[in-house]
């Protein structure tokens, strides 16, 4: 009797061993997919610390997963996460699109950073592989039905004179709901729409921080405009319910156009939300313009930023 129940107790142990190691290399297999899907679909370098598989299933957890700046920028990393929570049925994960019921990011921390007239977010969806692309079709998709930022911070270097080199913006909570979904598709979203989709929202959310000098809340707003302008309808739509207050609402307006914002987005951004930009004279100028000469001029100087300055009105 002593000798079976060795031998069972060593089976037992062997199966425990065994387990493990499977848990183990699974975590190391989640890891290195996600670095690798990520990388592609952002054309960014991707790094994640660690992936961890619940025990009991249905659970996924990602810890600290960065994401490079694009050249160019200072700034190591252009987003940077906490932790990352998915529920999602294991088997999802070697389906495409991978159905994910909810995903949660805590403490996320987004770093942009102005130079040429172009912030970061802006140039890294210009420099992300079209979805033509062979890379990008043979990256996964999401479809994710309740997506949640929580507690996040929105870094600014703005690179402009007069301006305190770096303003800490903090962001209330984020939700979307059916991310890569839209019109009955179920094709999923590529990971480049969803992260833009994210730093959109958080870039657009800072934007009206009493921290910021108007001169930046439009620069913020415009560019926001323009990557949202190469997102799809639905994703407009989702970004623009996400924003909080009036440039929210007024994106909202835009977005029920989007023809007009793919067309020309500097100016449908222009049209509706001149109201909202004040300022647009030189930092620590005492001069005091009419509301309208205000608007127009921020909206000038703006574009001076962006490369596209349209003297005399012209």
């Amino acid at each position: 009797m002593k000798i079976f129940r060795r031998i069972l107790l060593a089976v037992v142990l062997l199966i425990v061993i065994a387990l493990l190691a499977l848990y183990f290399n699974l975590n190391r297999l989640v890891k290195r997919e996600v670095q690798s899907q990520a990388t592609t679909s952002l054309n960014l370098n991707t790094t994640l610390n660690s992936a961890r598989l619940s025990l009991f299933g249905g659970k996924l957890n990602l810890n600290e997963l960065q994401i490079a700046s694009p050249p160019g920028y200072s700034a190591p990393h252009m987003l940077e996460l906490g932790d990352t929570d998915l529920a999602v049925k294991y088997g999802q994960l070697r389906q495409d699109p991978v159905h994910v019921e909810s995903l949660t990011l805590s403490k996320p921390k987004l770093v942009i950073e102005q130079s040429n007239g172009t912030l970061n977010f802006k140039k890294a969806m210009d420099l992300m592989p079209p979805s033509d692309s062979s890379a990008e079709k043979s990256s996964k998709k999401l479809i994710i039905d309740d997506l949640k930022v929580q507690d996040a911070q929105v870094v600014i270097h703005p690179n402009l004179p007069g301006v305190p080199s770096e303003i800490t913006v903090p962001v209330p909570s984020i939700v979307m709901k059916n991310v890569g979904t839209g019109d009955g598709s179920q094709n999923g979203a590529a990971i480049k729409d969803v992260v833009m989709q994210v730093i959109t929202a958080l870039a657009g959310s800072a934007s009206d921080s009493s921290a910021l000098p108007e001169q930046l809340k439009g620069l913020l707003k415009l560019n926001v405009g323009q990557v949202m302008a190469n997102l799809s309808a639905e994703a407009q739509k989702r970004i623009a319910a996400a924003i909080p207050g009036e440039f929210g609402q007024k994106l909202s307006e835009v977005v029920k156009d989007p023809q007009a914002l793919l067309k020309d987005p500097g100016k449908a951004i222009q049209q509706n939300i001149s109201g909202l930009i004040n300022g647009g004279t030189q930092v620590g100028s005492t001069t005091q313009p009419s509301t309208e000469d205000r608007a127009k001029g921020a909206v000038n100087e703006l574009q001076g930023l962006l490369g596209g300055r349209k003297k005399d009105g012209k």
